[in-house]
């Protein structure tokens, strides 16, 4: 009796070290092309008491993180944002930078890659022929694969044709 009691006292002592309080659900890779990018950080308390956390984001380019400290009661979730702003100097270029965020004693990090992309100039609009919309379907009807399949459309009329006739031939023949 008393080793099952040992044994029950063990296991709710294991279970009860390994019950997470923070649950973190970030984006792992971002892309930063035109205009600042805010990407949502969901963190909910999973434990039975009300916790302070804290989110710090390290990464060789400038980022803020809104909402990076607080209290956050048993079982509640919050959404912080981490901004990052489109650098030209950054442009064609891959980071990582590392989320930490911290609830209690525990503590989670997360890498997340940010892919800096060069913006997209506009055109300048060009002038269009009235006629650059026949020729594109022209274009798109004359493929190697159309004319292929119109090549062995005829050759099926060709051979429906000389079909057609000798069966004719037979009939006639057969009076």
């Amino acid at each position: 009796m008393r080793k099952s009691l040992y044994a029950i006292a063990l296991v709710l002592l294991v279970f009860s070290t390994s019950v997470s309080a923070l649950y973190l659900d970030v984006s792992n890779t971002v892309v930063i092309q035109e205009g600042q990018k805010d990407i949502p950080i969901a963190i909910r308390n999973d434990s039975y008491k009300e916790e302070n956390y804290s989110i710090e984001f390290s990464a060789p380019f400038e980022a803020i993180v809104s909402s990076y400290s607080g209290k956050l009661g048993a079982g509640k979730a919050t959404i912080a944002t981490l901004s990052i702003q489109p650098n030209k100097e950054l442009a064609g270029s891959t980071y990582e930078g590392t989320l930490e965020v911290s609830m209690g004693e525990e503590k989670v990090s997360r890498k997340i890659r940010v892919l800096f992309k060069e913006e997209v100039l506009e055109e300048e609009p060009v002038e269009e022929n009235p006629l650059t919309g026949f020729y594109t379907i022209a274009g798109s009807i004359l493929t190697l694969e159309n004319a292929l399949n119109a090549f062995l459309a005829v050759i099926a009329a060709v051979l429906l044709i000389a079909f057609i006739a000798r069966y004719v031939k037979r009939l006639e023949a057969k009076k």
